[in-house]
């Protein structure tokens, strides 16, 4: 049977990617997805260090002419699989951005979408695509946040289908009705578990494959295929949410583009772990800590983000969320970058002396505020009764609270350093240059593919 306009929620989503390709971006938007797009890169080459990112490319098929991935040298492989590596490092980083009205992260499936799709596409298509991405995913996960994470479902991984589908729609140039058949057979490749966190290092095959699902979907909707036009309020949300999304998936957002609303992580780990880290950064810019002097420390924030919590240390991705180690890490090592997270401090004894001394606790007030504020309290308690108080309603990375594209070209540089050579990182910087941008995008996504990391041995 074939698919007609119906005024479903599908359909509206369709007409707002057709209202993003129709309209005229400010520079300054425009300088807003350029800089998730270059942070999405850096994540991917934190990401593709894993084991399970190595095996994951023999599983797919090279091709002499396709698209590349984060070092792959001269090997090639199809759109699809582009796309689903992308996505699994990405994903992989926990250094990716995200939505706290959604509480999903949308670049996992929106930037490996643009790379898999940008033959040919302009600066401009491409700019609009991820707006229409994000506008799409965001959307949807907002409307079931929190719910969808405390009925064990992983936002991100469920919602990815719809974003990479959007915005594959925009780049292919479908009218409505196709955007709109994308969209409902989008919803047939979602999926995704909170509990698949208890094996991090796998965790992120459901956003890869819910990314490669949607980008089946747009292609399918192109080859003349229909979705049901009500699937997502008829299955989607019933399945997910048992229940009326709320807020409704039409209800304006904080910002005019979800884009515009999303943040970026200054360092990696679950988003929920940040606000602490920088309540407790604001005691450690006035005080020095002697970790033999404290006497006890407590973190209170929102419920989600005690719920969320690994409470055993056995991996790298239990540390991303875990408030205790994280804390515990600041102060021994004075930092919170990727390398405070690896498994060889696990055996730190300072660490875990001042581990279990934090308690963390859920504050009424800002649960309160979630999602529009994250907000934390940390105290310290000294052993001569002297009590330390940092405080944080925005982490950085918020847009009320923006990081600076000098931190994003360092995070790029720190991550893709090993891999890329110098000229080779200023001409991917050049993303960041929204008018006079020489490079099409095939041509500069081509100096990813750069290694110079097998030269010196095998990535960790």
């Amino acid at each position: 049977m074939a698919a007609e306009y119906h005024p479903g929620i599908a359909h509206y989503l369709a007409n707002l990617v057709d209202q993003v390709g129709s309209s005229r971006l400010l520079e300054a938007d425009r300088v807003i997805v350029r800089q998730h797009m270059l942070d999405a890169i850096a994540a991917a080459f934190i990401g593709c260090r894993s084991k399970v990112f190595h095996n994951l490319i023999r599983s797919c098929p090279k091709v002499s002419k396709g698209r590349v991935w984060p070092g792959c040298g001269l090997e090639r492989i199809n759109t699809l699989d582009a796309g689903m590596l992308w996505a699994f490092a990405i994903n992989a980083s926990v250094f990716e951005d995200g939505s706290r009205e959604g509480a999903c992260h949308p670049a996992a499936a929106v930037i490996p979408t643009i790379i898999a799709f940008c033959e040919g596409k302009s600066w401009d298509a491409m700019d609009k695509a991820a707006i229409a991405g994000y506008e799409v995913m965001v959307r949807l996960a907002r409307s079931g946040n929190p719910e969808f994470t405390r009925r064990g479902f992983h936002p991100t991984a469920i919602t990815a289908p719809f974003g990479a589908a959007a915005t594959a729609s925009l780049l292919l140039g479908y009218d409505l009705l196709k955007t709109q058949n994308a969209l409902c057979l989008a919803a047939l490749g979602s999926a995704g578990l909170m509990s698949s966190f208890r094996s991090g290092g796998t965790q992120p095959l459901q956003v890869a494959l819910s990314v490669r699902s949607g980008l089946i979907a747009a292609m399918m909707a192109g080859g003349g295929h229909s979705g049901y036009p009500l699937i997502i309020e008829e299955g989607f949300f019933p399945a997910y949410l048992g229940k009326t999304p709320t807020p409704a998936v039409d209800k304006p957002l904080e910002y005019k583009y979800a884009i515009k609303g999303s943040y970026l992580k200054p360092y990696p780990g679950c988003r929920h772990v940040h606000p602490s880290i920088d309540a407790l950064a604001e005691i450690l810019k006035e005080n020095k800590i002697d970790p033999y002097q404290v006497r006890g420390i407590q973190a209170r924030t929102y419920k989600i983000a005690v719920e969320t919590e690994i409470d055993s240390l056995n991996e790298r991705g239990d540390a991303y969320f875990n408030i205790p180690y994280a804390l515990a890490a600041r102060i021994i090592l004075g930092r919170s970058d990727w390398d405070a997270f690896d498994e060889r401090h696990f055996s730190n004894q300072q660490i875990l002396m001042i581990m279990k001394k934090i308690k963390v606790d859920i504050d009424s007030e800002i649960e309160s505020r979630y999602p529009s504020q994250r907000g934390s309290v940390v105290q310290i308690d000294l052993n001569e009764g002297k009590l330390l108080r940092g405080k944080v309603s925005h982490p950085g990375g918020e847009p009320e609270n923006p990081l600076p594209l000098s931190i994003t070209k360092e995070k790029f540089r720190d991550a893709a350093g090993a891999f890329l050579s110098k000229k080779s990182m200023d001409r991917i910087e050049g993303i960041l240059e929204v008018s006079g941008l020489a490079d099409s995008a095939e041509t500069l996504f081509e100096v990813l593919s750069e290694n110079n990391m097998d030269r010196r041995g095998t990535v960790k």
